[in-house]
């Protein structure tokens, strides 16, 4: 027979397992929402989520009352679950999704700071290759239509001479 006191600790542990439960749905629903997985993922997600649902409660159980499976037991969790729901579900998903916006604020920060990083270590050599690259690409339109019209003009110039000495012989 066990002791009030151990009967009281048992039930309170239920009752905690309970919101932990809550806890760990509301997690999940964050994440998925964030995530929005198709079938296949929301399948995944949701066997994801009752294993560890599974392997928390029964540590849980071990610890409250070394595994027994009564019908309190099934009353704390249910309870604790309710309680979590009508009293602390609300507060605990707008927390989480304040600390993913911040997530996600921070990673765009550090995102926007590396480019800016990068367009500062990268730009004198963008600029360097413009001035080099820019004059040297003219020169070589240049040289390329100035030769290519001379080359051009040669070309006409032995076939006519060409043209000229085959019909000599």
């Amino acid at each position: 027979m066990q002791s009030l006191e151990s009967q009281l600790f048992s039930f309170m542990v239920t009752l905690l397992m309970g919101v932990t439960i809550g806890i760990l749905f509301d997690f999940y629903n964050v994440t998925k929402g964030i995530i929005r997985p198709r079938k296949l993922g929301t399948y995944l997600g949701d066997i994801l989520f009752w294993v560890i649902t599974t392997i928390v409660v029964f540590f849980m159980l071990l610890i409250g009352n070394w595994g027994e499976l009564r019908f309190y037991v099934v009353i704390g969790i249910l309870t604790g679950i309710l309680c979590y729901i009508k009293l602390f579900s609300r507060l605990v998903t707008r927390t989480l999704l304040f600390i993913i916006n911040i997530i996600k604020k921070t990673i765009a920060s550090i995102v926007k700071g590396v480019r800016f990083l990068w367009f500062v270590v990268s730009y004198p050599f963008v600029l360097l290759g413009n001035i080099i690259i820019i004059p040297i690409g003219f020169l070589g339109r240049t040289y390329n239509k100035l030769f290519g019209f001379a080359g051009r003009q040669v070309e006409k110039l032995m076939k006519k001479l060409n043209s000229l000495f085959n019909k000599k012989r």
